[in-house]
Formats: structure tokens, C-alpha cells, sequence
């Protein structure tokens, strides 16, 4: 797991190669402080962080160099799947993009998969080659990236992809406002959660959960008249 905020996720008392290392001996995985040592410098220079980096502690390091170590702590023990919680949403605008390119960078190299939750499109579409939109805990719509962006079906992916912002002065305007408070995830309306703020919902919308249906090839949706 790669957690959302980098500064809350690193222990000050910790130097960065204890940081990395802790995984490894929590689970066993090495045999000789040397092996640790060695899995730790690997997976550090992978991750951009030289030997001078592993000495000190995260205070010295700005958010993108944390963003950094909590990767290497991640991947230190060869994971196949790992989860990356809104990894790059506490970071600067100008940082996210190099720590997008730094996953996938591993992802190529270490064979890794990826679940990326994330609430910005535009991070989505960078880095997703697929991707699943839910409402109030509810998955809407799951669809190749590509697919998804170009023709969404469920008129809640369709409000957030308006919602993006364009330089192309054409698309001004077209963002789908939508009207109504968001309700209690704890005590969702009946039917489809998504009906109360919905601009098509119609009657059956609000007693009838609508079933999950398969459009074409990888592309599915949960609404009555997608």
C-alpha cells in the first residue's frame, strides 16, 4: 500500500534505510542485516534515492523525495499487486507527474499491477488502463481507459468527465452541473444510489437497483438506461 500523505506516513525517528528496511524484517523476508542492506539499496536506486538519502531522516526531504521513499518501502518486498490510495494527491502539480512516470516506470520494469484510487481524471487517464467508477460505494461503470473517456455510458461518469478541465475554449460551459445534496454513504437512498441527483432518473430509478450489464467487450454498467 502507498499511502495518500507522504509526511504522515513516514516515522521521524526512522532513518530512511530503517524506513525501507522494517518491512523486510517485520515479514522475515531477509536473513543477515548485509541481504537487508543489499534488497534496500536495490530498491532505493530503482526508486531514485542514492546512498547519501538512506543516512538521513524524512524532516530533510521534500514531499515528492517522501512520496519516493514510501514507494521503495512498498516495493522492498517484490510485491505483484499493490494498492496506491490518492498517491499523488498532497503532492504539488508539478511533482505529481514525476512520481506518475516513476510508477510506471516500476510497473514495467518489476512487473507490477497496479489498483489506482484516485478522484482526478486527468491522473487516471495517465496512468489506468483500466478503469471502474463508483457512486457511494457502488461501482457505475467499468470500461477500458480509453473506451471509458471517449464514450461513457452512466450519466454520473459522464458529470465527472464534463467536469475536466479543456484549454479548448469550445468546451467551456459544458461541465454537467449536478443539482441536489450528495447522501449519507451510511444510509443510501433505495433503488439507485445515484437517482437524487440524477438529470434522467425516472420513477423506477428510485425502488429498482439497477443490474450490473455488460455493453461490449470489457465495457460494463449499472444503470437502467445506459
Amino acid at each position: 500500500l502507498i499511502f495518500q500523505d507522504p509526511y504522515a506516513a513516514l516515522s521521524p525517528r526512522m532513518t530512511v534505510r530503517d524506513i525501507i528496511a522494517e518491512p523486510l524484517e517485520v515479514m522475515g523476508l531477509t536473513q543477515t542485516r548485509e541481504e537487508t542492506d543489499e534488497r534496500v539499496r536495490d530498491i532505493a536506486a530503482k526508486c531514485r534515492l542514492n546512498l547519501e538519502h538512506l543516512r538521513r531522516f524524512p524532516h530533510a526531504f521534500s514531499g515528492g523525495q517522501r512520496q519516493r521513499i514510501s514507494i521503495a518501502r512498498t516495493l522492498v518486498c517484490n510485491p505483484d499487486f499493490v494498492v496506491a490510495d490518492e498517491s499523488v494527491a498532497a503532492l504539488d502539480v508539478s511533482i505529481q507527474a514525476d512520481i506518475l512516470n516513476l510508477l510506471q516506470s516500476l510497473q514495467d520494469e518489476m512487473g507490477l499491477t497496479f489498483l489506482f484510487i484516485s478522484h482526478d481524471l486527468s491522473v487516471v487517464a495517465h496512468i489506468c488502463d483500466h478503469v471502474a467508477v463508483m457512486y457511494l460505494g457502488s461501482l457505475v461503470e467499468s470500461a477500458p481507459t480509453r473506451k471509458l473517456f471517449a464514450n461513457p455510458s452512466h450519466p454520473y461518469t459522464k458529470a465527472l468527465l464534463s467536469a475536466i478541465p479543456s484549454l479548448d475554449p469550445d468546451d467551456s460551459g459544458k461541465a454537467q452541473k449536478l443539482e441536489g445534496e450528495i447522501p449519507s454513504p451510511v444510509n443510501p437512498p433505495p433503488g439507485c444510489k445515484f437517482h437524487t441527483r440524477c438529470p434522467v432518473a425516472e420513477a423506477r430509478c428510485r425502488t429498482e437497483v439497477p443490474e450490473w450489464r455488460k455493453l461490449s467487450d470489457g465495457h460494463s454498467v449499472a444503470c437502467h438506461f445506459a
